[in-house]
């Protein structure tokens, strides 16, 4: 059988890292990139730091709308598609090359698989929101990462349940096998100790508008009067950033986008992390790292629900509540990292044996 795994983002790279090298194991696999991210930082440094091999094309889509990205993904996605004739793509997550990657092969007939199917924000005001969904309205296979979004399909949403497959988290997988790779010389790098400073992202569409912007990176301002704070800058962030000469503390480390080995050695040796990203909550997890989430709501509510993440919102005046607290009272934290979370290996395994189930029939 030969499938065409698609992917082009920081964390569809991340979260196919151990998932990439089995199915080239187990079939004939092209992998094809959209370049939806292009910057070198953003893409290639992962391929290298998770030993992963070349890709068979990369399209270079770039920046643009919505629109723009996922029309000019499209052409590109089913002239190549049409040449190579695959028997299945497989897709990861909610980014437009996700949805672009589905909707040409489902116009094309091919069977789509989806991994981390089934999460919602419950908010479709927010672009992946959109994606996902529609994705998992055209995909065959719909691999789910947790039984909330097991549920949300075969309960809330009426899929067929022989549709739906619960295996697991794949980011467990990829953080897991990655943490003999993770890079510890870099706390000196950005002259930091462990446990004395915090970690920071942000890149969500809805949070690099000017105003909401503007309304957290005060907040981060005002938290930084009391501790470090590292922000490895998304370049739509930054850009948002220097075009409107926003103001960053002098206690705020501003880089650009980094490694894999370095922002993960990063985030296990921070306090704490605050971030927009999906990826990095489940990473967060993972390594028993608190996590504070800006925004007003999670496609990974489940590690919400457990007290191991924390919702924080978007506001200036919670977000400063919230984080001073936990600066102010250490026991806070040590009690979030005792919640334990079941980390269940294996999802990889499971599809792989699935789609193999799948080949013979």
């Amino acid at each position: 059988m030969k499938i065409a795994t698609i992917f082009g983002t920081r964390p569809e790279i991340i979260k196919l890292s151990t998932l990439i090298p089995q199915l080239d194991k187990e079939f004939e696999q092209v992998l094809i990139h959209t370049g939806q991210h292009y910057s070198y930082k953003m893409d290639k440094i992962f391929f290298d730091e998770l030993r992963l091999r070349d890709c068979d094309y990369i399209l270079n889509i770039g920046s643009g709308t919505h629109a723009q990205q996922t029309g000019k993904m499209l052409i590109k996605l089913e002239k190549v598609l049409l040449y190579e004739k695959p028997d299945m793509i497989i897709v990861q997550g909610d980014t437009n090359s996700t949805l672009a990657g589905a909707l040409t092969a489902s116009k094309l007939q091919i069977p789509v698989a989806h991994v981390e199917a089934g999460c919602r924000s419950f908010d479709r005001r927010m672009p992946e929101e959109i994606n996902r969904i529609l994705v998992d309205n055209i995909s065959e296979y719909l691999f789910t990462p947790d039984e909330n979004s097991y549920k949300n399909l075969t309960c809330l949403e009426c899929f067929p349940s022989e549709k739906v497959y619960l295996v697991g988290n794949t980011s467990v997988d990829a953080c897991l096998r990655a943490k003999e790779l993770f890079n510890q010389e870099t706390l000196d790098d950005y002259c930091l100790e462990k446990g004395k400073y915090i970690l920071f992202t942000l890149h969500r569409q809805e949070n690099t508008k000017i105003d909401g912007l503007k309304e957290i990176l005060m907040a981060l301002n005002a938290i930084s009067d009391k501790i470090k704070v590292l922000f490895p800058a998304h370049l739509r962030t930054r850009k948002v950033i220097l075009e409107n000469k926003i103001e960053i503390g002098d206690n705020i480390i501003l880089t650009d986008p980094l490694g894999y080995k370095d922002f993960m050695g990063l985030l296990t040796n921070s306090k704490f992390v605050m971030t927009d990203s999906g990826g990095i909550q489940e990473e967060a997890a993972v390594l028993n790292v608190p996590c504070l989430i800006l925004r007003d709501n999670t496609e990974w509510m489940y590690y919400v629900e457990m007290g191991k993440n924390l919702l924080l919102g978007t506001h200036f005046d919670k977000i400063v509540k919230v984080v001073n607290d936990l600066l102010e009272h250490d026991d806070k934290i040590s009690e979030i990292e005792k919640i334990k979370i079941p980390i269940n290996q294996g999802a990889t395994e499971s599809i792989i044996s699935i789609l193999k189930k799948h080949e013979i029939d």
